[in-house]
C-alpha cells in the first residue's frame, strides 16, 4: 500500500510540476500592428484601430490576409485566438510552417487551415508536431462567402499541459423536445384528397448544406453559398406563389456522439425555419436524411471514425448500422415535431437512398440478387422509419409521411413490384416520393423521345401502381439546370404539368433548384431576393393551377433555339484509336437532334492496323442498357459484317440509319465507337 502511495505522489507531483513548466513560459503575443492593411487584390482590409478584417470579393474561392513571424516555436505547443463575428461567418486560420512542404499531397492545402466558427470567441489550435519555426500566420475568408467581418482580439502562442483543439461541436444545450398540448389536426382527410392542395413547392436547400473538406461546425451552409435562413427570405418564396417548401436536411452531419444524438442547435435552426414557413401559411415537407455523401472520400473518412458524421446505406452489410441511425434520427425529429404541428408539417422519410458501393447503385438490375435485397432493404427502412414516428404518439399518430423507393430518383424503382407502402397504423397517410428531372442531365434539346420516356412513360407507370388504386405520389425535386436553354425548359416543363394535373391523378410537384448553384446559377437569388429567369418559374407556377405563363414573341425569338445541319461534317475531333478495346470515343447525342434528316447513313473511314480489324458502334438508353447496333437485325451495313461488332472488311464502313435507329441515337446518353486493329478516321452524316 505504501509503494502505491509512493507511485500516486510522484505521479501528481511529476502532473504539477510539468504544469508549472508549462504555466511558466511566457505566451507570446503577435503583434497585430504587423498585418498589411490590404491584399494585393484589395478585397481584403484590416483596420488596425479597430483590429476588423473587412471581406468584399466578387468570387467564391478564399481571400485574406498573412503576417509574418518568423517565430521558433519549439517553447509552444498551441495558438490561442480570441475573436469576434460581425456576422453569420466565422474565418479560416491558416498556418504556415518553416519545414512543411504545402505541394505535399499527404498534407494538402486545406489541412493548414482550422475554421473559426461564428459561434465561438476563443479557439485553441495545436501546433503541428516536429515543426520548427512558424512562418506565418493568415486570416482568410470560408470558401463561398463573398463578404464577411470580423474581429481578431488577440493571438498568442501558449505551452499549455493538455494541447487539445477546440470542440467547435461541444454543447450543453438541451434536447429538442415538442412538449405542446395537441393542436387540432384534419384527421379525416385522405392522402388522395391531401395532395393535389399541397400546390407547386419550393425545395429549400441551406439545411442540407455540408462540407467534409474541414469542420465548418454549424456555419456550413455558407460554404455552398447561401446566406442564413431568414424569415424574410423565406417570406420571399411565398410571395411568389410557392406553397409548399421542402426542407432537405442532412443530420448526419451535425452529430454529438456514437449515439447519434443530433445537435440541438442544428434542431433549432430546423424548428425555427419550419416555424416560420407554417406562420406564413405555407406547407412544409421535412426531409430526411441522404446517403451519396459516402461516395466522398471525406465522408468515407470520418464517418466510423468521427463521431460528429454518420451516414445509412442501402446494403446488408450495413443494415443494421443504418437502420440504427435512421431510428435515432427520426426518434428525434419526432421528438421536436409532434402536437405543435398540424397536417401543414409532413415527414419524408429518406433522400435519394442507394446502395452507393454496388455496381448498380443508381440503376438497380431486376436481374441481380443484390439488388433485389436491396429493394427488400429499402422497404424495411421506411417501415421502420413509420414506425418510429407514429410510437411518439400525438399529433404524429396521423401526421403525412412520405416514403421513397429505392435511389429516390428513378420513377420506375418507385413504380415496381419490389417496392412496397409500409404498414401503417394510420388510415391513408402514406404518399409515395419520387424526383424525376425530366431531361437527362447534359442534353440541351427537348426531344419527343425525351417527353415519352421521362413524361408519359412515367406517368403511365404511375397510373398503374398508384392512381388507379387512389394512391397519390408527390414528386419532391422536379427541375432543370439552367444550362438547357429557357424555352426547351419551359417546353418540357409544361408538358410535365399537364400530365400531372390529368383527372383521377393526385400529384403535386416541388421545384428543385440546387444543382443549378453551379450550372448557370440558382433560380432564386438567396443573396439579394429576386428570381432569376422568372419566365421559367412563373410557367411551373402558372401550370400548376392549370394555366398558362404568357410568353412575349420578343422572348420566344430571343431565347428560340436554332441548330445547324451537320449533314457533311465530321463528327471525330481527330482520328482515334481504340486500343484495342481500351479506349472508347464519346459522341455527345445532342449533335444528332434536329441537325440531322429522319433517316440517314453513318460513313466511317477506317484505318486497317493488324489482322482482325473490328468496329464497335453502341449507345445506352435512358435506363442505362448498352445497345450494340450490329446486334440489331433492322441495320443494313456496308463495308464490315455484322457479327462480333462489326468485322471491317472496308476502308469505308457505312451504317444506315433508318428513323427507328435515328429516333434513338437522338434520345441516347452518348454513342460509344470502341474496337481493334483499327484507327477510325473520320465519320460523316451523309444522306
Amino acid at each position: 500500500m505504501k509503494i502505491i502511495r509512493k507511485l500516486a505522489f510522484l505521479f501528481v507531483f511529476t502532473f504539477c510540476m510539468g504544469s508549472t513548466f508549462a504555466q511558466n513560459v511566457k505566451p507570446y503575443k503577435v503583434d497585430l500592428n504587423r498585418m498589411p492593411a490590404v491584399n494585393g487584390e484589395k478585397t481584403v482590409s484590416y483596420n488596425k484601430t479597430t483590429n476588423t478584417f473587412t471581406i468584399k470579393k466578387d468570387y467564391l474561392d478564399q481571400a485574406g490576409l498573412n503576417i509574418w513571424l518568423g517565430q521558433d516555436i519549439s517553447a509552444y505547443n498551441i495558438i490561442r485566438v480570441k475573436y469576434k463575428a460581425l456576422g453569420d461567418a466565422g474565418f479560416c486560420l491558416f498556418t504556415d510552417y518553416e519545414n512543411d512542404n504545402l505541394d505535399d499531397y499527404d498534407n494538402p492545402w486545406f489541412d493548414r487551415n482550422t475554421y473559426c466558427p461564428s459561434y465561438l470567441t476563443e479557439m485553441v489550435i495545436p501546433l503541428k508536431k516536429g515543426m520548427r519555426k512558424l512562418n506565418s500566420i493568415g486570416f482568410f475568408s470560408m470558401n463561398s462567402v463573398k463578404n464577411e467581418k470580423f474581429v481578431i482580439e488577440s493571438v498568442t502562442l501558449e505551452k499549455v499541459s493538455n494541447p487539445i483543439k477546440t470542440d467547435i461541436w461541444a454543447s450543453n444545450e438541451a434536447p429538442v423536445i415538442d412538449t405542446a398540448t395537441k393542436v387540432t389536426m384534419n384527421e379525416k382527410i385522405t392522402a388522395w384528397d391531401y395532395v393535389p392542395q399541397l400546390g407547386v413547392g419550393y425545395h429549400y436547400q441551406q439545411l442540407h448544406a455540408n462540407d467534409l473538406s474541414m469542420d465548418y461546425g454549424l456555419d456550413v451552409y455558407l460554404v455552398w453559398d447561401y446566406p442564413k435562413p431568414s424569415k424574410e427570405g423565406i417570406k420571399f418564396i411565398k410571395e411568389k406563389g410557392f406553397s409548399i417548401v421542402r426542407l432537405q436536411t442532412t443530420p448526419g452531419a451535425y452529430m454529438l456522439d456514437e449515439k447519434y444524438t443530433i445537435d440541438p442547435r442544428y434542431l433549432k435552426e430546423l424548428k425555427q425555419c419550419v416555424d416560420w414557413l407554417i406562420e406564413d401559411g405555407l406547407y412544409v415537407i421535412i426531409a430526411g436524411p441522404r446517403d451519396d455523401h459516402l461516395q466522398d472520400h471525406f465522408w468515407q473518412e470520418k464517418v466510423g471514425k468521427d463521431v460528429h458524421y454518420a451516414c445509412y446505406n442501402v446494403s446488408e452489410k450495413d443494415k443494421k448500422q443504418s437502420k440504427e441511425f435512421l431510428k435515432a434520427v427520426w426518434l428525434q425529429y419526432a421528438q421536436a415535431f409532434n402536437n405543435s404541428y398540424d397536417e401543414h408539417l409532413i415527414f419524408e422519410t429518406m433522400d435519394e437512398p442507394a446502395a452507393i458501393f454496388h455496381e448498380h447503385d443508381w440503376n438497380p438490375d431486376d436481374n441481380c440478387a443484390t439488388c433485389k435485397k436491396n429493394f427488400a432493404i429499402i422497404n424495411e427502412y421506411n417501415q421502420l422509419i413509420v414506425d418510429t414516428i407514429r410510437s411518439t404518439g400525438g399529433n404524429n399518430s396521423n401526421r403525412f409521411i412520405m416514403v421513397e423507393g429505392l435511389t429516390g430518383n428513378r420513377y420506375w424503382l418507385l413504380a415496381h413490384k419490389l417496392f412496397k407502402l409500409p404498414k401503417d397504423k394510420a388510415k391513408n397517410r402514406i404518399i409515395p416520393a419520387v424526383h424525376n428531372y425530366p431531361m437527362p442531365f447534359g442534353r440541351t434539346i427537348y426531344t419527343e423521345g425525351i417527353k415519352k420516356f421521362f413524361i408519359t412513360d412515367c406517368f403511365e407507370a404511375l397510373d398503374k401502381y398508384f392512381f388507379n388504386k387512389k394512391i397519390p405520389v408527390y414528386f419532391t425535386e422536379v427541375g432543370h439546370p439552367r444550362t438547357i436553354p429557357i424555352l426547351e425548359r419551359i417546353k418540357c416543363i409544361k408538358d410535365f404539368m399537364a400530365e400531372a394535373r390529368k383527372p383521377n391523378r393526385s400529384c403535386a410537384v416541388s421545384l428543385f433548384d440546387n444543382f443549378n448553384r453551379f450550372e448557370g446559377g440558382t433560380a432564386y437569388d438567396h443573396h439579394n431576393s429576386k428570381w432569376i429567369e422568372t419566365e421559367y418559374v412563373d410557367s411551373i407556377l402558372y401550370a400548376g393551377q392549370g394555366k398558362e405563363y404568357p410568353l412575349s414573341n420578343d422572348f420566344i425569338k430571343k431565347n428560340e433555339v436554332k441548330v445547324e445541319s451537320i449533314v457533311g461534317n465530321n463528327l471525330l475531333s481527330k482520328p482515334f484509336n481504340p486500343n484495342n478495346w481500351k479506349d472508347f470515343y464519346e459522341i455527345n447525342s445532342n449533335i444528332l437532334v434536329r441537325s440531322v434528316p429522319s433517316k440517314y447513313k453513318l460513313e466511317i473511314q477506317i484505318e486497317k492496323t493488324g489482322s482482325k480489324p473490328v468496329l464497335q458502334v453502341s449507345f445506352h438508353d435512358f435506363k442505362n442498357k448498352s445497345t450494340d447496333i450490329a446486334a440489331r437485325e433492322d441495320v443494313k451495313v456496308t463495308g464490315a459484317v455484322k457479327g462480333f461488332c462489326l468485322e471491317v472488311k472496308s476502308e469505308t464502313v457505312t451504317i444506315t440509319v433508318n428513323e427507328k435507329l435515328a429516333a434513338e441515337f437522338e434520345n441516347a446518353d452518348k454513342l460509344y465507337l470502341g474496337g481493334q486493329d483499327i484507327i477510325i478516321k473520320s465519320m460523316k452524316v451523309v444522306e
